[in-house]
């Protein structure tokens, strides 16, 4: 008899496992426990980054779920990256590999946890996982073709543990390249399958590695210091690197005519090491613009150092250590007090993060994703708009009071960012670029979308849609199906000047206008547009910067 309490829903799991865990615990059990640690609180950051959700913590590993294949799929090459990304820097004792399965299916809820075939098809998906990679059931699969820049291979139907039906699966790869040559000879049959082939998924979508991978040993000389810097504390209310180039295999010796035939043919040339990315002060996110002579001594210093960052802003950094490992822990740890102190409130994402070791870049994030400069209309609203947090849309309770009492009354320069999913943040600074700048970074990076800034101290910049209701901050990446000048064209829209509007029709054309005089001109004109380019059911999607829904 079935349980009719029991509540059911499609949703997509991740599972992750550490590869041969069992042999560094044996080894130095500890420090495979503190290991585990740090990069688990990697994997949950990025999870969190992509909307997920970890729902279990299996000893050496995680379950976690995702409403999105394809954000799943994101998360989890970032996640892989962070791991390649601080295995580059890291001792041979600090390495830490992981394999990832990722399956679509039903699920039962049971309080916090989940159960069901689809959880456990995606542990045995990750059993059959390469080190380092990534294996996908065929639901999954379909989900992201199109959608992702991807090699895939097909290894054919899968028989594993526990699971009474073979499982179709696919090894993913990052731009096509063939994954490396499974470990052991399970996935040696899999990968001899007739069916196993490379296979392309086009997509608006090219580059997701992290922008966290090793840099050179760039050292210039000149004075150092063993102070830590820490940024100003913030009154806030919350609400990329390319990827590595891989080497071609080297043209063969030339071997005499009667020889060739029996010589094996070369092995194909390991990838090439990812290029390393400098430390660059201008380059380091959330920093006010007055602590950028502090970024310039840590550039500048020799020696073993390290450079720790919060999302706030605030930051650490250790120079003249004796080594790395003991730069990147006083680091760390100086910079995770500094955010108990001057944080009121201290939540999952004002942990520090390790921006740097030496002068090579080990930030596992990419870079906050930002509008094109200068990140605002070039014309405000005429005549102009004071800010009054009661009628802004999209905000909460909580955020409206935190406005009223805290921002409005500041003799600072401060932005109000809105973000994707009812994200607000405001961080009062030196000046009025640098206060854009650095909400925007942050809201872009806590969201993994571009933000808008809807005001600049106590002026609304961007006009609020009355004749359709808002109902999130407008992001072209999330449209599918665009062309590349679509594309420039949506990237472009969110810092043009009001009134503008967007209207998507059912068969992919897009109707874009900006620079009009009202509301309903630039609606009836991005409709116009639409239809022209031959559109079928075309919609009003966005006005402003707002995605919008009918009243």
């Amino acid at each position: 008899m079935s349980d009719i309490n029991l509540v059911r829903r499609l949703t997509t799991i991740i599972a992750i496992d550490v590869v041969a865990f069992s042999t560094m615990s044996a080894r130095d059990e500890e420090h495979a426990l503190a290991l585990l640690g740090s990069r688990m609180d990697i994997a949950g950051t990025l999870i969190r980054h992509h909307r997920g959700r970890v729902f279990k913590l299996t000893g050496d590993g995680l379950l976690a779920e995702f409403a999105s294949p394809v954000e799943a799929v994101r998360a989890a090459l970032e996640i892989q990256e962070a791991m390649r990304s601080a295995n580059a820097t890291a001792g041979e004792n600090d390495q830490l590999n992981l394999r990832i399965g990722i399956n679509l299916g039903d699920i039962v809820e049971s309080g916090d946890d989940l159960m069901g075939d689809a959880v456990n098809v995606a542990v045995r998906l990750e059993s059959i996982a390469t080190t380092g990679g990534i294996c996908v059931s065929s639901s999954v699969y379909e989900q992201i073709t199109g959608k992702l820049m991807l090699g895939a291979e097909d290894i054919g139907d899968q028989h594993v543990k526990n699971i009474p039906r073979p499982i179709h699966a696919y090894r993913l790869t990052l731009n096509g390249s063939k994954p490396a040559a499974p470990p052991h000879p399970a996935h040696e049959a899999a990968k001899a399958s007739p069916r196993s082939r490379m296979l392309l998924m086009g997509s608006i979508v090219a580059a997701l590695a992290v922008a966290a991978v090793g840099g050179t040993f760039y050292l210039r000389q000149g004075p150092a210091s063993g102070a830590v810097q820490t940024a100003e504390p913030t009154t806030t209310t919350p609400g990329a690197t390319p990827p590595a180039a891989v080497a071609t295999a080297p043209s063969p010796a030339a071997t005499p005519p009667a020889a060739s035939a029996a010589s094996p043919a070369p092995p194909p040339a390991a990838p090439a090491p990812a290029q390393p990315r400098v430390f660059v002060p201008k380059e380091v996110p959330f920093v006010p613009d007055f602590r950028s002579r502090a970024l310039d001594n840590y550039a500048s210093a020799a020696d073993s150092k390290a450079f720790a960052l919060n999302v706030r802003g605030i930051f650490a950094m250790a120079t003249r250590r004796i080594d790395d490992a003991t730069a990147r822990r006083v680091a760390l740890e100086e910079c995770n007090k500094s955010v108990q102190r001057d944080v009121p409130i201290v939540r999952d994402y004002d942990r520090c993060m390790l921006y740097a070791v030496g002068n090579n870049v080990v930030w596992s994030f990419r870079s906050p994703a930002m509008p094109p400069a200068p990140y605002i209309p070039a014309a405000r609203p005429n005549p102009p708009i004071p800010f009054d947090p009661a009628t802004a849309p999209l905000l909460h309770a909580p955020a409206r009071k935190n406005l009223e009492e805290n921002y409005l009354k500041s003799d600072r320069s401060r932005a109000l960012v809105l973000g994707h999913g009812r994200f607000d943040w405001w961080t009062p600074s030196q000046n009025d670029e640098d206060a854009i700048r650095r909400n925007l970074q942050i809201c872009g990076h806590l969201t993994g979308r571009p933000c808008v800034v809807y005001a600049l101290n106590n002026e609304t910049l961007v006009r609020t849609p009355q004749t359709m209701r808002p109902v999130n901050v407008f992001v072209p990446q999330d449209l599918a199906n665009i062309t590349p000048d679509q594309r420039r064209a949506l990237d472009q829209y969110l810092i043009a000047n009001d009134w503008r509007a967007v209207a998507l029709s059912g068969n992919g054309q897009v109707g874009i206008v900006s620079g009009k005089g009202s509301e309903g001109e630039a609606k009836a004109e991005a409709l116009r547009i639409c239809t022209q380019a031959g559109g079928i059911d075309c919609a009003i999607n966005a006005i402003g910067p707002f995605q919008v829904a009918p009243n």
